[in-house]
């Protein structure tokens, strides 16, 4: 048995994909303690780990302190959460033995917590990989439209932050790059290879593909009210960027009169009242037991955020991207580009362009559907992402640990 240092104080995209894969380590015998943000406290109860957690409204305000208007404040911000984590994460630590640690390649500064510990480090991926060349032409491309003097200010403020942060803990930050990827000795992605942009230029000894971390769901009444006579088109925005009531709206008049049941999840801040009369054929929810619901759907109108996107594939539905923010344009872009759904513009779709794509698509699912196929992993047929990934780590931690008895 080793003992795991896991590190993730991200969203909820960041955390759900662990979940599975710390019980399964848990049920192996390894020791997890599990730094989150304290909104995932419940979520991570009943997984067997040591919860410790860091208060959610102060990671934000380090988080937002150089705004989020374009990616290189985004990276800033990360980049200052190192105040909160680091001296909080080592003064808790200090009398602790470690063997191994996990941490969410984006949040929580795990590059440079493993360079103060010593310890072997897998970085968890939550979206698409990247390397240092995918990594400069993304940013470049989002920050294709940014001001010079926007820039050279996101500059002066990561070069000022960089050079305190390394002087203050004694650590190395050689990029941008590592404030937002955290590479390390292994790095094991939840998306599928074939899903995976360019996934032939990433070294096998140090990317695993492992592919979605999903524990399939168990029955439960939920489906008992949905009318499966038709075909089954699912809407949802994911978890943040879901107060979008105009959205829901024109969704509303598209497929009012489309031969199919219409399940829509709303998020838990939206209130029904506010939105335009609900045509018959839909079922309004705050909450969807989103995995369950999937096995039954047809097509699914999604905000492409990878999680869902995973999911989508995992259960071969093809999906109408309409990408919000982060990394769901580019996800969307995949999707596009292998031809397992479409994408429309979240802002300026029509209710008419819209009806049109939609019947569309129900009538060519099977081609959309034979792609998606194409895309999966033999191996995912044998055993989940989850199960793949603890195999993983565990086969790591006997090449790179030496436990203490």
């Amino acid at each position: 048995m080793a003992k795991v240092l896991f590190i993730n104080p991200g969203s909820a995209g960041h955390v759900n994909p662990t979940v599975a894969v710390c019980k399964t380590l848990v049920e192996k015998g390894e020791e997890v303690v599990y730094y989150a943000t304290d909104k995932f406290t419940d979520r991570l109860q009943d997984i067997g780990v040591e919860i410790r957690t860091f208060n959610s409204d102060d990671m934000m305000a380090h988080f937002s302190t150089y705004g989020r208007d374009n990616l290189f404040n985004v990276m800033n911000g990360l980049l200052n959460t190192t105040d909160l984590f680091l001296p909080k994460i080592l003064k808790e630590i200090e009398d602790e033995h470690y063997d191994y640690m996990i941490y969410d390649s984006m949040f929580g500064c795990g590059y440079m917590l493993a360079q103060k510990l010593g310890i072997p480090a897998i970085s968890s991926i939550t979206t698409f990989a990247h390397t240092k060349d995918s990594f400069e032409q993304f940013t470049n491309q989002l920050n294709v439209n940014l001001s010079d003097e926007a820039k050279d200010e996101a500059d002066k403020a990561f070069t000022t932050l960089k050079t305190r942060l390394e002087q203050t803990y004694d650590i190395s930050i050689p990029s941008r790059f590592e404030v937002m990827n955290n590479p390390g000795d292994l790095n094991i992605s939840y998306v599928m290879r074939n899903f995976q942009i360019n996934s032939d230029t990433f070294d096998s000894n140090r990317y695993f593909f492992a592919g979605p971390s999903v524990i399939m769901p168990q029955p439960s009444d939920f489906m008992a009210e949905i009318d499966q006579s038709k075909p089954i088109i699912y809407i949802s925005l994911g978890t943040v960027f879901n107060e979008n009531i105009p959205f829901f709206n024109k969704c509303f008049k598209a497929l009012a009169d489309v031969d199919a049941t219409v399940v829509v999840s709303i998020g838990e801040t939206n209130r029904i009242e506010d939105f335009d009369e609900v045509p018959s054929n839909f079922i309004i929810k705050s909450f969807v037991p989103q995995t369950e619901l999937l096995q039954y759907t047809s097509l699914f109108l999604t905000h492409a955020g990878m999680n869902s996107a995973n999911e989508a594939i995992m259960m071969g539905v093809p999906m109408l991207a309409f990408p919000q923010n982060a990394d769901q344009p580019v996800v969307a872009q995949q999707i596009e580009d292998l031809n397992i759904g479409q994408q429309l513009n979240s802002e300026t779709f029509t209710v008419e362009q819209l009806k049109q794509t939609v019947l569309t698509m129900l009538n060519h699912l099977e081609e959309y559907q034979n792609n998606i196929d194409m895309i999966k992993d033999p191996s995912h047929s044998e055993q989940y992402g989850y199960e793949l990934a603890t195999n993983k780590i565990l086969e790591f931690r006997d090449a790179h640990c030496i436990m203490q008895k």
